[in-house]
């Protein structure tokens, strides 16, 4: 690193740290930590058992050795992690939080919903390649799938192996509420990673951590992915591969034909978030003598009932805000590909609403705003 820098050469600049993503990004870390300019650090670490990662919220600058921040798997979404403990008050010091890009814009909308706030933040973002499944790493071939992975990531290829969800992303660079994102350079060379200040709180900790900008005055890395992108190819065949005009609820029935009502999807959506979920009320529960009532009329009645209906509801309540960070398909255990259905509904509603969530850390939720003429390509 080099020497400290005036402020004026580090207007929202640039500075390359060296080593890949993950090494540059922990490194960070700890000097942020050890320098007193954040009293904690919110990121991955590595468990006891072999390849498994947890969040975790680390204050011991040592323990930093266990942090693996933008490892590629995603165990929980750091949204709703992130949400659940600063969303009842604001911490002593500030946090240094490293969010993958769908994890910051869930975050940005659980913000506008009282569920955390950005002033006791630093957040520190990357360009993301996707990760991979939590099951698939932890597999005998964990290692020699992380190994592709990150080499084709290096190339600036799109990884084989990643969730479906992260392989048809267009949104891989945060576009709002990162003070900091991180982007490994792709090519043959030694491995450095550009650190891109976005933010005047950036600044003062690059300052502080005595980093010198290299690259004058740029805002940060390229946010968008070319036509020819496999993941905008496959992010088109995915919404042009929608349920058959008219077939109407057949549709749904179908796809959610082997849901066991766990209810996983629920938890572990990062938007997903009111204290007292409808579905969990007696409003909504089916009664004995309803379910009796139907599988003798019906000759037979699947259960648990009302499984439709729970879809249904997350869909009208979560689909203008969705981030499409596949956390609900990486959960069930009956293997529905929930996230593809949200990510193609998602894309009709937002574009309806005109909105994209977590793009506008000051833009009203849509269910919140009440606009005169709405919708009108939608109805008659």
């Amino acid at each position: 690193m080099s020497s400290k820098t005036d402020a004026a050469e580090l207007p929202h600049g640039v500075v390359e740290l060296s080593g890949a993503l993950g090494q540059a990004a922990r490194g960070l870390a700890v000097r942020l930590l050890a320098e007193g300019a954040v009293g904690a650090v919110f990121t991955l670490r590595r468990t006891a058992a072999d390849r498994r990662y947890c969040a975790a919220l680390i204050s011991d600058p040592a323990l930093l050795e266990e942090a693996s921040p933008f490892h590629p798997v995603m165990p929980v979404q750091g949204a709703r992690v992130l949400s659940g403990f600063l969303g009842t008050g604001s911490p002593d010091r500030r946090i240094a939080a490293f969010l993958r890009p769908c994890e910051l814009r869930a975050f940005v909308e659980n913000v506008k919903q009282h569920k955390g706030g950005f002033d006791d933040l630093l957040v520190i973002s990357c360009r993301c390649a996707g990760v991979l499944p939590a099951s698939r790493l932890a597999d005998d071939d964990g290692e020699r799938l992380l190994a592709d992975y990150m080499r084709e990531a290096a190339s600036g290829g799109l990884p084989g192996g990643i969730r479906d969800a992260c392989a048809r992303c267009v949104d891989t660079i945060p576009t709002a509420g990162a003070d900091m994102i991180l982007s490994e350079t792709v090519g043959p060379a030694e491995r450095s990673t550009m650190l891109h200040l976005m933010t005047d709180r950036a600044v003062d900790a690059a300052r502080l951590l005595s980093l010198r900008s290299t690259a004058g005055t740029s805002r940060g890395p390229v946010t968008t992915a070319g036509p020819e992108d496999p993941r905008r190819r496959n992010r088109e065949a995915l919404l042009a591969s929608g349920p058959e005009p008219g077939r109407g609820l057949g549709s749904l029935v179908e796809a959610f034909a082997s849901c066991i009502g766990c209810r996983a999807c629920r938890e572990a959506c990062p938007l997903c978030h009111c204290i007292l979920c409808d579905y969990e009320t007696e409003r909504t529960r089916w009664s004995p003598g309803l379910v009796r009532d139907l599988a003798e009329s019906r000759g037979a009645l699947r259960v648990p009932a009302g499984t439709i209906q729970f879809h249904l509801g997350r869909l009208v309540h979560i689909s203008p805000v969705c981030v499409s960070c596949g956390q609900c398909s990486e959960v069930c255990p009956a293997g529905i590909p929930v996230s593809d259905l949200f990510a193609r509904a998602s894309a009709h509603v937002q574009a309806s609403l005109r909105y994209v969530p977590g793009a506008d850390p000051d833009g009203a939720p849509p269910l919140a705003t009440y606009v005169e003429r709405e919708l009108e390509d939608l109805t008659d």
